[in-house]
Order: structure tokens, then sequence, then C-alpha cells
């Protein structure tokens, strides 16, 4: 394996484990260091030298302690394990996935594919985004918000309540970005204790990726609608995933203890119940089905105009970056970017791994001048003076 390989693996994993908490990433940088008790922790806080029968009684607690933290990691192994095995098991099925687990909407790749025609309007739009509730609501929300809010020449503001209002004032343009993020931010898993920041950096991965392919793609002529989509899509299979993994840590846990109960294992029940979904199994399963996952729910979406997802086929296969289509190369690139700009901003990656990730991706000249200072954040959608 080359030098390129290893940091880029380095890579993937430390942002793995980023997205699921700060404390756990910087555990991926930190080695662990084996240091020697001083020996004036043998005294007592006011300096006491530690009569030998308190000795033996620490020692006894660390054992003790020991065994017990022992245990428990015997059985969080246990349970990663079955829940490992029922999470392969339950993302084969990938009708249920995108129906129930994800909940995609049948017209939602309609619309996804009528926006870039150029017979496309907002009149032929309109009655297919319609029929997705969330949608109309998300859509006539975002407009009223302060920073798009539409005003009068009195200065009074002009309320937007109806569907053909917010997709007249938002426009074509801003919709082909306006409508995929909204998507992605509906599908975000919402539960996710004790790791409550993972939906948090999990929109910024998607937004940051979104928005570095864009301007990656206009730099490399290539159609910079559909790399914003794919960008914003590329992690529907993580959030799918992730949302698996939460819903059948409870199930796992609750057969175990029932299973537990019912051989009479008082010790084993009692410690299940202090068990927690653990960030390392999590992040085991992202980086082993998120791109995959990812694969097959923009294949089941079937869309004709957005071409997508042969490129996500290629990016879920680890092609060699040279050997893939332009489109399935801008979306290693902006990913990849963006995942290197949340690293950086954690202080998560070194100068020398930032120079060797970033020149693994072979940027196509002047993407990097560009995305340099660029936001990454928002959307900075662009409108027409009246």
């Amino acid at each position: 394996m080359t030098e390129q390989q290893d940091v880029s693996q380095l890579i993937t994993h430390r942002f793995s484990s980023l997205l699921i908490g700060l404390d756990m990433a910087k555990q991926t940088v930190i080695e662990d260091k084996d240091v020697e008790l001083p020996a004036f922790l043998d005294q007592d806080r006011d300096g006491r030298q530690l009569l030998r029968v308190e000795k033996q009684a620490q020692r006894d607690k660390k054992l003790n302690e020991r065994y017990q933290q022992n245990f428990l990691d015997k059985l969080q192994g246990q349970l990663n394990e079955e829940l490992k095995r029922r999470i392969a098991e339950q993302l084969v099925d990938t009708d249920t996935l995108y129906n129930k687990l994800i909940g995609i909407p049948p017209q939602l790749p309609e619309v996804l594919d009528i926006m870039p025609v150029k017979a496309a309007s907002i009149g032929r739009i309109e009655p297919l985004v319609a029929t997705i509730p969330w949608l109309v609501n998300d859509l006539i929300k975002m407009v009223n918000m302060p920073k798009y809010r539409r005003t009068d020449k009195k200065g009074k503001v002009i309320p937007v309540e109806s569907l053909r209002m917010a997709l007249s004032f938002l426009g074509l343009e801003n919709l082909k970005l306006v409508i995929p993020a909204l998507a992605f931010r509906r599908w975000l898993p919402q539960i996710t204790d004790p790791y409550p920041n993972i939906k948090v950096r999990l929109w910024e991965h998607a937004m940051g990726s979104a928005l570095s392919c864009k301007k990656v793609a206009e730099v490399a002529g290539v159609d910079a609608a559909s790399a914003f989509t794919l960008g914003m899509l590329h992690e529907i299979g993580r959030i799918a995933v992730i949302r698996l993994y939460f819903r059948l840590f409870e199930e796992v846990r609750r057969d175990a203890i029932t299973e537990a109960h019912e051989a009479k294992m008082k010790e084993e029940h009692a410690a299940l119940g202090e068990i927690e979904p653990s960030g390392q199994c999590l992040s085991d399963v992202m980086e082993q089905y998120s791109l995959q996952t990812s694969n097959w729910l923009i294949e089941r979406m079937d869309l004709k105009r957005v071409m997508i997802a042969p490129a996500m086929s290629e990016v879920a296969q680890f092609l060699p970056i040279r050997n893939m289509q332009p489109l399935a190369r801008v979306l290693m690139q902006g990913r990849s970017y963006n995942q290197y700009r949340m690293l950086k901003n954690h202080r998560l990656i070194n100068m020398d791994e930032a120079k060797l990730f970033l020149r693994g991706i072979q940027m196509p000249s002047g993407a990097l001048a560009a995305l340099k200072d660029a936001d990454l954040r928002h959307l900075n959608l662009t409108f027409e003076e009246n």
C-alpha cells in the first residue's frame, strides 16, 4: 500500500470519527501512552502516607473496576457483532430502506429530473412538488425567513403564502440547489444519543461536499447542477446506516436483556442496562456500508435526466480516480476537499497529511484556488433584481 493510500484511509477513518464526536476523532489522532503512576500518588490529599490496609483497599477497588469494565466490554463486543450482522442483513432490502427507513417520495425523482429540461417551468414543477407536503411547507417556510423576505416600497414585508409564489420567488436555477438540500435535511437522523452532533456534522458535510463539487465542476467543465445534486445526495447511504444502527441497537439490547432475564443471569441483566451505543461500531459500519448503500438508493431513484447514478457507482467501487468518469471524479474531489476542510477546522489534520491527501485527489488546475476562500456552509442563492 502506498503512502498516499495510507493517508487516504487514515483521513476516512478520522472523518467518520469526527461525524460521531470530536472526542472520538481526537482519539484517532492521539495515541495513548502508558505512564507509570508517580510515587506521590501513594499519598492522600494531605500528603499523608497511606496505610497498608488503605493501599490494599485501593488495589481491590481498581481490580473490581477493571473486572467490571472487562465484563462490560465483553458484552458490548457481543452486542456489536449481533448488531453488525442484523445491519448487513437489513441493508440488502433496498425497497424498505428507500420507502420506509428514508421515506423518499415517489415524485421526488420526477421533480429532480424535470428541472434540467430546457422546457422546464414553474408551472410544470408545481403540481409535482404539491404532492410532497413536507417539501411544500419547507419551501414556504424558507422563503419567509428573514434573509429571503421581500418588502414593498414602504418597507413592509410581503409574506409568501402559496407554493406557486415560493417557487416563482426562488426561480429554477435556485431550485436546482434548494430542493436536493431540503430533501437531504428532511432525511437526517434525529435521535442519535449519546452522539447528538451527528446530524449537525452530517448536514455540514453534505452541504460542504455539494458546494465543493459545484465549484470543482465549474472549473472542470462538468454540469454544476448535477455535481451539486450528487454531492448533496451521496451520503444518503450514511443516513440509512445511522438510522438502522440506532434502531437496531435498541432491538438487539432488548433481546439480550430478555434472554438474560429468562436465563436468570443477574449480572448480565444488570450490566446490559448500562451499555450504550458504541461510537467505534457505528464508525465501522459507516465506513463499510455507506457508499454502497448510497449507490443502491440512488440507482433505486431511477433518474432519467440527472445522470448521477453511474458516477455514484464508480465512487462506491473505489475505482482509481484517474479511471473515473468526470462527474465521479468531481464527487471524489469535492467530498474529499470538504473532509479536509472540516478536519482542518477542528485541528485534526496536519500540513503534511493535508498535502499528501489533496495531492491524491488530483484536483483540476485552479480548483483549489477557487475553493480556498469559498463559503461551504450556505447555499448563497442568487436572485434577479425586480
